[in-house]
């Protein structure tokens, strides 16, 4: 069974001292986070939730994020689309390549796709738009 291996999480806040200063201060922090060799979905969850907040705290703005149920298997069983075979018609993609709509996938999916690409195995999922996209990772 294919899991997630890592994710990349980053977070970035520009702010002005004052409306009189023309110096815009800005700050940027992105983890890596490395998922240990067996873990469980609520895992998954805790460690987004875990970066999410250390990163809130470093730029000042302490929050509890609040991270949606994710489910990786909705990813890696889609049915995905291939290239344009007709009008409205496409040949089967897979999880190696292969793209779809993203009103097709769960608002948890979406949500967790808009914080960046997401890997689970070999696999990279990213949300451009209105695509979520599968590749196989090089």
């Amino acid at each position: 069974m294919s899991k997630i291996t890592e994710f990349r999480i980053g977070k970035g806040l520009t702010t002005r001292p004052s409306e009189k200063e023309e110096i815009w201060t800005k700050r940027y922090l992105e983890f890596t986070v490395k998922m240990q060799e067996q873990f469980t979905d609520k895992d998954l969850q805790d460690a987004i939730v875990a970066a999410e907040y250390a990163i809130d705290n470093f730029l000042g703005q302490p929050a509890a994020p609040q991270i949606p149920d994710f489910n990786p298997e909705e990813l890696m069983k889609h049915e995905w689309k291939g290239k344009k075979t007709g009008e409205g018609q496409y040949a089967k993609g897979s999880t190696s390549w292969g793209w779809d709509f993203k009103d097709k996938f769960s608002e948890n999916v979406i949500k967790v796709l808009e914080k960046g690409p997401v890997t689970i195995g070999e696999y990279e999922f990213t949300l451009s738009g209105t695509i979520v996209n599968a590749k196989k990772r090089k």
